[in-house]
């Protein structure tokens, strides 16, 4: 049996058949009424038996029309990609100067020793030339509390990098408190680009409050203001997420951003509902429901009207699969475990090494497959999201919660 494979896209616009594939980037057009309707009939019979007809041959050519054993092939070459990704997140603190009232962490005054500062940085110059591109991801506690290590860090990757053909990547997740316009040149300087900075809207201050108790959108927003009057040929991303609660339908907020940023491309939105990640504050939230579905579309919807960029993450190759599900990709805390997920943090099924004073770093390669492994399913081999996720979405559900379901999203697809 013959198939188009999720990775494969079909349209019709005005009076052709559109076909794409997200796999070589190829397109086919097809305008002759009679090879229409026998595509239409194949994508009725989902298939075909045979390559007994030009157009089944040409579309088996293109790599749109496949058996099983050549999308397992592309899947498996797909996975291989993976490896080529060294994905590194560093908590250096998991002390924060907020106190956010839906945040998971427990903020424990625990600071990265200089002894494991070291260790990761061995680890990093021993493995970096095995790989095509190299991420490393600042988060928290609050990084910026821990400025000259961040700097120590990068600028030593991004030395290692230099000169090769490797691609450094590096971002950051912070309250954007400490962010002014000195210290991102700073960070700037060191190769971190891209930055994640959460805006609450109106209620920002009570629901994002500093350890003081006092407010902290003012600070947050004179920063960005002096970071966007730089000239655009400094090349940063910033992404100021909105998490939003039950009922939340004010889109005022984004009209107000649209004001300080809407003009810079170097600024775009993310929205997203409050989740319960753990702790006790945000039970006291109201929290989005199945029966608000559509509350976060709108917000969405409503930023893109007034000329917002928004970021959705759901689109291209790999961008549903979770962080933790790459090989390569591990989570340095503060105290020198490695653990794969910045959710469940402590979780025993999370952490899958240490780094050790004397040896180094050390990784369980068993515990780390719990949380690389794949295999596809029946379903996965017409899902249009065969190579966004590959099977490896959230391993958290999977691997702590015991959700053997979780990692299949199968959306059925149409012309």
């Amino acid at each position: 049996m013959y198939i188009f494979p999720g990775y494969v896209k079909f349209y019709q616009k005005e009076t052709a058949i559109y076909l794409t594939s997200e796999l070589l980037q190829n397109k086919v057009k097809i305008t002759d009424p009679a090879l229409q309707r026998e595509f239409l009939s194949m994508v009725e019979a989902g298939g075909c038996q045979g390559l007994c007809t030009a157009l089944t041959q040409f579309l088996h050519e293109q790599e749109m029309l496949v058996d099983e054993d050549e999308i397992n092939s592309a899947f498996k070459q797909a996975i291989g990609l993976l490896d080529e990704n060294l994905l590194l997140t560093i908590m250096p603190t998991d002390a924060c100067n907020f106190r956010c009232k839906y945040c998971y962490e427990a903020h424990e005054p625990q600071w990265m020793s200089k002894d494991t500062i070291e260790r990761i940085k061995e680890y990093i110059a021993s493995q970096v030339l095995h790989f095509k591109y190299v991420v490393i991801n600042w988060f928290g506690g609050e990084p910026t509390l821990c400025k000259d290590v961040v700097l120590e860090v990068s600028n030593f990757v991004q030395s290692l990098c230099s000169g090769t053909e490797i691609q450094y990547i590096s971002n950051m997740t912070t309250n954007g408190y400490l962010l002014d316009c000195n210290n991102l040149l700073e960070y700037y300087r060191a190769g971190i680009s891209g930055y994640q900075i959460t805006l609450d809207g109106w209620n920002h201050d009570c629901n994002r409050p500093h350890i003081s108790g006092k407010g902290t959108l003012d600070t947050i927003t004179k920063n960005l203001n002096a970071i966007s009057s730089l000239p655009q040929t400094y090349q940063f991303h910033i992404t100021l997420r909105h998490n939003i609660l039950a009922g939340d339908k004010d889109f005022s907020w984004y009209d107000y951003l649209y004001k300080l940023f809407g003009k810079d491309s170097r600024f775009s939105i993310s929205v997203n509902p409050v989740n319960d990640w753990g702790g006790d504050s945000v039970q006291e939230l109201s929290l989005v429901t199945k029966r608000e579905a559509g509350l976060v579309a709108s917000h969405i919807d409503y930023a893109d009207k007034i000329g917002m960029k928004v970021i959705r993450g759901d689109s291209g190759p790999f961008s549903k699969i979770c962080y933790a599900s790459y090989p390569y990709g591990f989570v340095f805390r503060s105290s020198g475990k490695i653990e794969k997920c910045t959710v469940c943090l402590d979780h025993p099924k999370n952490q899958i090494g240490y780094v050790d004073r004397d040896r180094g770093v050390i990784i369980d390669a068993s515990a780390n497959a719990l949380w690389t492994h794949t295999e596809l399913k029946q379903e996965c081999y017409t899902c249009p999201d065969i190579l966004r996720c590959c099977n490896l979405r959230c391993g958290r559900l999977t691997i702590v919660e015991g959700n053997t379901t979780a990692r299949c999203h199968h959306i059925k697809r149409g012309l």
